[in-house]
Order: structure tokens, then sequence, then C-alpha cells
């Protein structure tokens, strides 16, 4: 029997709740997403290796390059209906993405979370401070955010250039067929809500309730570094996940102790109210620019 690929993809945005939102929507008995979340198979045609930022190589290890490696990703997908990928990088690098996920899936249905851009930018930062590879101020790292794209950096690094949407989703309504965006804050305290909308964009039982429902993928500042050391990401932990997870171990089962230990040593950061009021003027024009694609009011993003 062929194997059957992806007929649905989450593209983005990265640091919008899609990790957890993809393990919830994973426990659905008619969906299955790919066991490597975020395989990164579209983008990994064109993206120029190495990536050279600290812990970049963690990412990079993990990575599915090749079609044959992606096609096993799939193999154990039985009756489900909805079959997925849940690459967030795809939303940023829309302009070469799109026409590699045409070539290899076809008119796929297109699922996109997004969130304030501004707390975007900085969840990602607060993402690469626990992670001990963000070493700078949020505001040092904001100026050096060219020099790093340009030292060709992972893209997550370039805090303020991925919350720049409208041009992103504009292209993903133009190239398929069936798109659905979601606005994180409108489900906030009603995850079954999003859910339910998500499952019905594809055409599975809307009423599902997820046995699991935790909120992964915290990111934030580690209290103790010396322990936050054992959760840093290195090249060679990539490679060992990239391994457990082809060869059949569930992602949960590697990550949930550990997410549950981490979170334990993180502590809460705040952005400065000169910055969030920078990153508010800097995307201003661009937010106008999305309420008219998706004909939603987004002032709250502007406040």
């Amino acid at each position: 029997m062929p194997i059957r690929l992806p007929n649905f993809l989450i593209v983005g945005a990265p640091k919008c709740g899609t990790t957890s939102i993809a393990s919830c929507m994973n426990q659905h008995p008619d969906i299955y997403i790919s066991p490597i979340k975020e395989p990164k198979f579209i983008t990994a045609q064109f993206i120029r290796f190495p990536l050279k930022g600290p812990g970049d190589d963690f990412v990079e290890n993990f990575t599915v390059k090749n079609f044959e490696l992606y096609k096993k990703l799939f193999r154990k997908v039985k009756q489900e209906k909805a079959i997925g990928d849940a690459s967030v990088d795809n939303l940023f690098f829309y302009k070469q993405a799109i026409p590699v996920i045409r070539n290899f899936l076809g008119d796929v249905k297109i699922i996109i979370v997004l969130r304030k851009p501004q707390d975007r930018a900085f969840s990602a930062y607060k993402n690469m401070l626990r992670d001990l590879r963000e070493t700078l101020s949020f505001e040092e790292a904001l100026e050096m955010e060219t020099k790093r794209k340009q030292q060709n950096y992972e893209y997550l690094w370039l805090y303020k250039e991925v919350g720049f949407y409208y041009q992103q989703v504009k292209a993903y309504f133009e190239d398929f067929s069936q798109v659905k965006v979601f606005i994180l804050e409108e489900f906030k305290n009603n995850n079954l809500g999003l859910l339910r909308q998500i499952f019905s964009f594809l055409e599975v039982d809307p009423d599902f309730i997820p046995a699991r429902n935790m909120n992964l993928n915290v990111s934030g500042a580690p209290r103790y570094r010396c322990i936050q050391w054992f959760f840093k990401p290195t090249g060679f932990k990539g490679r060992m996940y990239k391994y457990s997870v082809m060869n059949g171990i569930p992602q949960e089962m590697l990550f949930t102790w550990i997410e549950i230990l981490r979170h334990m040593n993180i502590q809460q950061i705040t952005m400065k109210a000169a910055t969030k009021n920078y990153l508010t003027n800097l995307y201003q024009k661009d937010i106008l620019k999305l309420e008219k694609v998706l004909k939603k009011d987004l002032s709250r993003w502007l406040e």
C-alpha cells in the first residue's frame, strides 16, 4: 500500500502555540501528525546549510532533508482522515516554500495560527534565552538581526522580521484553495473552541476532547543556568531525537518529562515599555494591511 502523505499543513507562525495545538490534534483518532512535529522537509529543499547560530546544529540535525525519509514519517498512517505536518517555518519562507509544497503535496489544506507580533517576537527571544542560545538583551538582539541573517542563523533568531505576517498570509490565500487563519488571542482560555474549529476545518469529529492539554514549549529566563545546561540543545541531541522518533519512540515520551522539569526552572520576564512601543509602531502598517486580508479587527495588536 502506498504511503499517504500530508493533506494539511500547519505552516505557522512560530511561538504561536502550535506545539500545544499539534499535540492536542494528534490525539484525535482521525488525525495523524508527523512524529517529528517540525520535520522542516519543505524548507530543507532550499535552506542554505549549515546553519551558523548557537544551537542551530540541534535544529539542522533533526531536519528531514530527503523525500524518502520524509515519507517514512507517515508509514504508520492507517485510516486517519487528516494527515499533517506542523513545520511552522513554511510561513516565513513562503516565497520558496509554496512552490515546493505544491510540487510534493499539491493543494493541501493550510492552517495558520497568529498572535500579536510584538509578543511573538519577545516569546521567540525568551525561547532562545531558555535554551541558553541567546546571550544578548532583547534590545541588543533586535539590533543584531541583520548581521545574524547575513551569518546564516536559523530564522527563529529574526525576532522582528518573522512577525511581518501580511505578505506571508496573503501568499497562502492566493496559492491554496483552503486556508484557515486563527488569531491566538481570540481563543484565550478557550482551547477547546480553537480545536473544534480546526477539527471542523479538517472535516473530522469536532466534539472530540483531548485527554492531555499541556501548555508545551513554555519559554522564559532560566532561574539556574547550571540546571538549564542539561536541557541545552546540541547537535548530538538533534541527531538522537531524529533517530529515536524515526524508529518508533513517540515524541511525547521523549519530551513530556523534559518539559515538566524545564518548566520548573523557568521564570517569566517582561518586555520594556519603550521596546514594545517601538515594535508596535514598526508593525502598524503591516497589521492594518493584514486586517484587510483577514477581514478581521486586529486593533488589539496596536495597543
